[in-house]
């Protein structure tokens, strides 16, 4: 409890960074999604009630400045198939319906309740689809029955034109993070792109943290990566450059682009490291 409250600011972030994580992604979750699927008190237009909205706040500008920046940075356009890696609630999907007239997409997340709010939210558009994927995770599904290192993307081989994960990689271990890199190379097509935003250590980043400029400061090595928290290690989980490119390179993708993000406490123009992978023609 006290690393979560540690990152948390404002005075209801605090508040909701009290409810034990177990009991909101279990009896809190449960009540979320029988309210979903009996009434329409939970639903909403653009986004969900901002009490069951576990994607950091800011539903709509963020969503929004999201996929215009990685518009901008994978080429993103109009009858493109998409794949959302841990979709949460629909905040990139509301974002894209509200940018593209033309896109196919399919978003999976682990949250069970996220998946059908989004459901509900775009049951008039059927080339939007969600999948609840019934992962184990210790924050978000801890009732989960599969491993992620199991877990195969909902899409066929060679069929997506970008796949996104965002604040995912940052709240996995190295293995499931290289079984996700490997299956979005599956799934996507000959000289299809990637967007990852990530944690990443480098010379910039490790200065940086070295003279006390960023929130995070990733100095217990566990499972591959570097942790923030050893009683919390799904908190923030970072990587190094190099291995990270080793493992996107062994997945059968090729770095096009890295942004560093402004966790470093700089001014950069998002939160987390991003990188764009493309997989060859």
């Amino acid at each position: 409890m006290e690393n979560r409250f540690k990152y948390v600011f404002g005075w209801k972030a605090k508040l909701k960074a009290l409810v034990p994580r177990r009991l909101k992604y279990t009896l809190f979750a449960d009540v979320i999604e029988a309210l979903l699927a009996r009434t329409y008190l939970l639903d909403g237009d653009d986004e969900p009630p901002r009490f069951i909205e576990y994607g950091g706040g800011g539903f709509v500008p963020l969503g929004n400045a999201l996929v215009a920046l990685m518009s901008v940075r994978t080429g993103l356009t109009d009858g493109m198939t998409v794949v959302d890696v841990g979709c949460g609630i629909g905040r990139n999907a509301v974002a894209l319906s509200k940018r593209f007239a033309d896109l196919d997409y399919v978003g999976f997340d682990v949250v069970r309740y996220g998946i059908r709010w989004c459901e509900k939210r775009f049951s008039g558009q059927p080339r939007y689809r969600f999948v609840h994927a019934n992962i184990f995770n210790s924050f978000y599904n801890p009732r989960g029955s599969q491993s992620a290192l199991d877990y195969q993307f909902p899409l066929a081989d060679s069929a997506a034109d970008l796949v996104f994960a965002t604040s995912v990689f940052t709240h996995m271990p190295r293995g499931e993070v290289a079984h996700y890199l490997r299956e979005s190379a599956r799934c996507m097509k000959p000289g299809a792109v990637s967007y990852f935003t990530c944690f990443m250590l480098d010379p910039e980043s490790r200065r940086q943290i070295d003279s006390g400029q960023t929130i995070f400061h990733f100095s217990h090595p566990l499972g591959g990566g570097y942790v923030e928290s050893l009683s919390e290690a799904d908190l923030a989980v970072s990587f190094e450059r190099p291995d990270f490119e080793a493992m996107a390179r062994e997945a059968g993708l090729e770095v096009e682009a890295f942004y560093p993000g402004t966790w470093r406490g700089l001014p950069y123009e998002e939160f987390q490291d991003v990188y764009v992978l493309r997989k060859a023609k």
